[in-house]
C-alpha cells in the first residue's frame, strides 16, 4: 500500500471518527423511534412504555413506540436493521428473532450482523404443563409414559417456530421421546384447547396458564430454565430435577442499527439500566415470569450468535420448514 492512500484512509478513519463523537455529544437531538415488534397491550409493549416514558424524561426528546408486530418479531427488527445507524431509531429484541433465523428464508436481515446490541434487559421462562388426564404428576414420570406410549401424547404450541414449539422439540430431542405436535394460529387458542383436553401438554408461559395451574385445570411439571419463579415457587426448575440442560429462556433486549455509534450505544446502555433499577418498573415487571438480568452489549450479541447457531440445530433435527 503507498503511503499516501494508507494516509487518505487514515484521515477517512479519524473523520469519520470525528463525526460519530460530534454525534455522540449532541445526542439526542431530536425524538427517538423506539420499534417493538409485539401488538400494543402485551407485557412486552408495557415494558417498552415504561422504558421510553423514563428516557423521555431523561433526554427531554419524545421517545416514541411504535409497534410493528409480525414474522416472529422480525417485521419490527427489520425496521430496525435498516434504519439509519445514528441512534434514532432503536428496537426491542426477544429471542424468537434467533429461531425465525433459521426459517424465514426472506428475512432481509441478519440478527447477528444487521443490529447492534444495546442491552439485555431480562428472561421469561416457558412452564411445562400437562392435563390431568395425563397420568403424571412429574418430569421423570412424563419421559417414562412418552417412552412407553410414543406419539399417544399432542402437543400444543401458538404455531410453527414458536418458542414453544421449538421447546417442545429440544425436550423431545432431549429425552429421546415422542410427541405429536398441533399448531394454533396463537398462544390462547391452544390453551383453550388444552383446558378442553384436546391437546394434552405445552411449554407455556406463565401469565397465560398461571391461573389455571392454581385452579387444577392444569399440572405444572416443571419451570423449562435453571431457577424457580417467585410466582410459581412451588413449581420445581428442570435444573432442580436433574435436567439443567433443557433450559429454554425467551429473553428480551434492545438494539439498534449495526454502525451505531459507540458512545450512542453506551450511553443509551447506561441510561436504560438505570430505568431497569428503578423499584416500580422491577415491581412491574417481575409480577409474571420476568427475571430482570440487565446484561452488556457484548454479553447480548454473543447469546444472539449462540441463540442462532442452538435452534437452527434443534430445527435441522425436528426437520422443522419455514417459510
Amino acid at each position: 500500500m503507498k503511503t499516501s492512500d494508507w494516509f487518505s484512509g487514515f484521515l477517512v478513519a479519524l473523520c469519520f471518527a470525528a463525526a460519530n463523537h460530534v454525534a455522540a455529544q449532541n445526542y439526542p437531538g431530536k425524538a427517538i423511534r423506539f420499534i417493538v415488534p409485539v401488538a400494543a397491550g402485551s407485557g412486552f409493549d408495557v415494558t417498552a412504555r415504561m422504558i421510553s416514558e423514563r428516557l423521555a424524561k431523561k433526554f427531554g426528546q419524545p421517545v416514541l413506540v411504535e409497534n410493528q408486530p409480525g414474522a416472529g418479531t422480525t417485521l419490527g427488527l427489520a425496521t430496525v436493521a435498516r434504519a439509519g445507524p445514528d441512534g434514532y431509531t432503536i428496537g426491542m429484541m426477544l429471542s424468537p428473532a434467533t429461531i425465525q433465523q433459521s426459517l424465514i428464508s426472506n428475512m432481509g436481515f441478519d440478527t447477528r450482523k444487521n443490529l447492534a446490541p444495546i442491552i439485555l434487559i431480562g428472561w421469561d421462562f416457558n412452564i411445562l404443563v400437562v392435563t390431568p388426564s395425563v397420568p403424571v404428576n412429574s418430569v421423570q414420570q412424563l419421559i417414562d409414559y412418552l417412552k412407553a406410549n410414543p406419539d399417544k401424547i399432542n402437543y400444543a404450541s401458538g404455531g410453527n417456530g414458536t418458542p414453544a414449539h421449538i421447546a417442545a422439540e429440544f425436550f423431545k430431542q432431549s429425552t429421546d421421546t415422542r410427541m405429536v405436535h398441533i399448531p394454533y394460529k396463537a398462544a390462547d387458542a391452544a390453551v383453550q384447547d388444552l383446558l378442553g383436553d384436546r391437546v394434552q401438554l405445552m411449554f407455556g408461559n406463565v401469565p397465560a396458564t398461571q391461573a389455571h395451574i392454581r385452579s387444577g385445570k392444569l399440572r405444572a411439571l416443571a419451570i423449562v430454565g435453571k431457577s424457580r419463579l417467585a410466582a410459581l415457587p412451588d413449581v420445581p426448575s428442570m435444573a432442580d430435577l436433574g435436567y439443567p440442560n433443557i433450559d429454554v429462556p425467551n429473553w428480551t433486549g434492545i438494539a439498534a442499527p449495526a454502525g451505531t455509534p459507540a458512545a450512542i450505544i453506551s450511553l443509551l446502555h447506561k441510561e436504560i439500566a438505570t430505568v431497569m433499577g428503578d423499584a416500580e418498573v422491577r415491581e412491574r415487571i417481575t409480577r409474571g415470569s420476568t427475571v430482570i438480568d440487565v446484561g452488556s452489549p457484548e454479553m447480548m450479541g454473543k447469546l444472539i450468535v449462540a441463540d442462532v447457531a442452538r435452534w437452527a440445530e434443534v430445527i435441522r433435527k425436528a426437520g422443522i420448514k419455514g417459510n
